[in-house]
């Protein structure tokens, strides 16, 4: 694995746990990085679709990962899906860059925006147009995106959230939501 491939760390074994557990149907890992979630959502998957803007990333992926459950294709969010015929994914996970951006040390797998929610803003109010019935989404950020924002940025898209878990690593959380629209009953 290379520097250009984000590794996986404390964030993508909390969100691997969750993979593990809600992964349903028709997946689709946003930004698989190293291809953790992609490869762990194949044991409960029909099949799954991992994108990412890196190439490097998905070089490696292709290499490392072998499985006819999984496909990899280059897309910024859900650029690739707009222009393409697809159904709908039944879970969506999400391991966004959500860390303020730091002018000295430019990182497109850590830098979420200026704040650190926009990337996964930009994400969230597209979503709903590729998410099933019933989908889920999993994600994972950490306390310095800011968790009203990012609470304030799912309930503004239709969507409402269960906190799943939270851990401590040095200087901040990390949290796991699980994202569902909101249902006809909860309006």
């Amino acid at each position: 694995m290379t520097d250009e491939i984000y590794k996986p760390s404390e964030d993508s074994f909390l969100l691997q746990k969750y993979v593990k557990k809600f992964s349903k149907g028709l997946v689709l890992d946003m930004g698989t990085g190293s291809g953790i979630q992609a490869k762990t959502a194949t044991e409960k998957a029909n099949f799954v679709i991992a994108v990412d803007t890196n190439k490097k990333s998905l070089k490696f992926c292709k290499k490392n990962i072998t499985s006819d459950k999984i496909l990899f294709l280059k897309s910024d969010l859900f650029s690739f899906f707009e222009n393409n015929q697809c159904k709908k994914f039944d879970t969506i996970i999400f391991n966004p860059p959500y860390l303020p951006e730091d002018e000295n040390a430019k990182d497109i797998a850590l830098d979420g925006g200026k704040r650190g929610y926009e990337i996964i803003g930009r994400f969230l109010s597209k979503a709903k147009d590729f998410l099933a019935e019933n989908g889920l989404i999993l994600m994972v950020f950490s306390s310095f995106t800011g968790k009203e924002s990012v609470n304030e940025l799912i309930h503004k898209n239709g969507f409402e959230f269960e906190e799943l878990e939270s851990i401590h690593i040095s200087f901040e959380n990390i949290y796991c939501y699980k994202i569902k629209s909101i249902s006809r009953k909860s309006i």
